[in-house]
């Protein structure tokens, strides 16, 4: 089982958010920094271009993304986008992966972990929400390829990559799997170190919520 893993990060945060992740978690071949920093020194990276104003990840981003992993990374298996503040055990990811088929048209995130419960629709913990980008999101080739075609065929205003690839899959015939992973924790990531034991499989990525140091805790917790 192949992943290729694209950590998006930007000129503003390559010093204090993705040279960390490459000094911690990121320090592997199969992670790629993609940037809009034409004169990055992050070891592993691809410049993209710049990025245009709007939403953190803004769609075009995305497909480029997309576009780069069907032309350059076709041969993995999955294709991952994870924040720059985030934290991801790659072996508990790869391990938690074989058991879906590659070839399927998977999209794998945090559906239920991030939101609480609300009587308000669009808070509401269910599959009608978004998977929160944050912790990352992980597709197989055939999903990459159904939202290429989409965001194609579709009009739709420019979004937040999470809820703009949410308003895609609502407004398509909704043959892809959507698949919520308990592993991935956007929010409460204080609160995992003293939850769970480092032998424990309950955290695979979590969103760090901007608070870098905690990268170093995790870092430490899991590999002593």
């Amino acid at each position: 089982m192949k992943i290729i893993i694209f950590v998006h990060t930007c000129k503003k945060y390559e010093e204090s958010r993705a040279k960390i992740i490459e000094d911690t978690w990121g320090n592997k071949p199969n992670v790629v920094f993609i940037t809009d920093n034409e004169n990055s020194t992050l070891k592993n990276h691809l410049y993209i271009g710049p990025y245009k104003s709007g939403p953190t990840y803004h769609p075009e981003n995305v497909i480029k993304m997309f576009n780069l992993f069907l032309n350059n990374y076709s041969d993995y298996d999955f294709f991952m986008i994870i924040d720059d503040d985030s934290y991801l055990y790659i072996n508990k990811l790869e391990t938690y992966l074989s058991f879906f088929d590659k070839n399927d048209t998977y999209m794998i995130g945090d559906f239920l972990n991030w939101a609480a419960p609300s009587t308000e629709h669009w808070l509401t913990c269910d599959y009608n929400a978004w998977a929160s980008g944050g912790p990352g999101l992980v597709f197989t080739k055939t999903c990459i390829e159904k939202f290429i075609y989409l965001s194609k065929t579709i009009n739709i205003p420019y979004y937040p990559h999470d809820v703009w690839l949410h308003r895609l899959f609502m407004l398509s015939d909704k043959k892809m799997k959507r698949v919520d992973c308990p592993g991935f924790h956007q929010y409460r990531s204080k609160t995992l170190l003293q939850k769970y034991k480092k032998e424990d499989n309950n955290i695979v990525s979590v969103h760090l919520e901007h608070n870098l140091d905690l990268m170093y805790d995790f870092h430490i917790a899991w590999h002593i």
